[in-house]
């Protein structure tokens, strides 16, 4: 099955968010699934599988970045611990503690959260939770939060496509005012 080049873009977009992009893209699905709203489903089967295959990836960087072949922590984590104010090795055994508690749920409730997955699918790889364990609950909660973002965008999305036509050139004007006001802070502070 070939992919086009938008479904391509939003499965690598999913797929590089999921363990390193720093970008919202739950927005990219929306918006494209607006753009075309006959696809909505599919546009969120290769956002889950492009998840899902980031997920994958980020559980394997945090399963062989963080601790050695002896059981040690390596340099990246000690230059964590160092580094990262209130991140100490007594923090990393509690939450280590509570994702061996809650694993399964942890992962499904990430699904949810205004939190980028990759925190939890490195974490993942870092506190070794069981593969398949893992697999099953980013593969079922990032399909259910894709799909019902799915059906949203085509119960709601053509009043909300209507909001955003009428009203694009104010929000484009306030969301780079907004960006050149941070960027313009951060210089200065």
């Amino acid at each position: 099955m070939e992919l086009s080049g938008i479904q391509n873009l939003n499965c690598y977009s999913e797929w590089a968010e999921s363990w390193v992009l720093p970008l919202p893209t739950p927005m990219f699905f929306l918006a494209l699934a607006l753009l075309n709203i006959t696809k909505t489903y599919k546009y969120a089967l290769f956002a889950t599988l492009g998840t899902f295959s980031g997920a994958v990836a980020g559980y394997s960087i945090g399963h062989f970045a963080w601790l050695n072949t002896d059981g040690e922590f390596t340099s990246l984590a000690q230059f964590l611990f160092n580094n990262i104010p209130g991140f100490s090795e007594s923090i990393y055994n509690k939450i280590h503690f509570l994702y061996t508690k809650w694993d399964f749920w942890i992962l499904f409730i990430a699904s949810v959260l205004p939190l980028p997955y990759k925190i939890f699918s490195i974490s993942s790889g870092v506190f070794d939770i069981n593969i398949f364990i893992f697999c099953i609950a980013t593969f079922v909660s990032q399909g259910i939060k894709f799909f019902l973002l799915g059906l949203l965008t085509i119960k709601l999305g053509p009043e909300v496509k209507k909001l955003l036509e009428f009203n694009l050139k104010p929000v484009a004007i306030v969301v780079t005012a907004c960006i050149a006001i941070a960027i313009v802070a951060i210089k200065l502070f």
